[in-house]
């Protein structure tokens, strides 16, 4: 019986610094996503933007400034004014980027709405309090993905003005 070696079609390791420098890499990518993590980079962040709108009001917005489709998120506007509100004030939003969101209410309501190609109005009654504060009930769209920028602004004699911008990046 003659003897058959399992060795023959077996091809030699390569050596050299290739390989190495490839498993280095991709270690060092993972340990970078890994710490991106753990540091909060990558997981849903709240951003707050806030200034001053005319007639003494001071105007600020709490929202998602990163999230992912589905999730609840934070959308709060305060609006104050030492001197008391108007009985009613009218916000404009930038309407494009409201439709991302899946919406269950505007708390208080909004005693009225409407909207052209770019804003949508909302009118809300103060009772001339000082500080009115506006929660969107909503969660991102399931659907919803990429960078989404929004203006917000106090509307005086029908137009928006100083708007206050900010942005939502939304990861898969």
């Amino acid at each position: 019986m003659s003897e058959m070696s399992t060795l023959v079609d077996v091809r030699p390791v390569s050596k050299g610094p290739r390989p190495l420098l490839w498993r280095r890499t991709g270690f060092f990518l993972m340990l970078l996503v890994v710490l991106a993590g753990l540091f909060g980079f990558l997981g849903d962040r709240v951003g707050v933007v806030e200034g001053n709108a005319p007639e003494g009001h001071h105007l600020r917005l709490e929202y998602a400034a990163s999230a992912r489709p589905g999730l609840d998120v934070p959308f709060e506007v305060t609006l104050t004014n030492p001197e008391g509100l108007d009985p009613e004030v009218t916000l404009a939003l930038t309407g494009e980027y409201l439709d991302i969101y899946e919406t269950q209410a505007w708390y208080p309501a909004a005693s009225e709405e409407k909207r052209d190609g770019e804003w949508l109005y909302l009118t809300f009654a103060t009772e001339g309090q000082p500080v009115m504060v506006i929660d969107f009930d909503a969660y991102i769209q399931p659907t919803s993905r990429g960078i989404h920028d929004g203006e917000i602004a106090l509307v005086v004699d029908g137009t928006p003005v100083d708007p206050l911008s900010f942005r939502t990046v939304l990861f898969p």
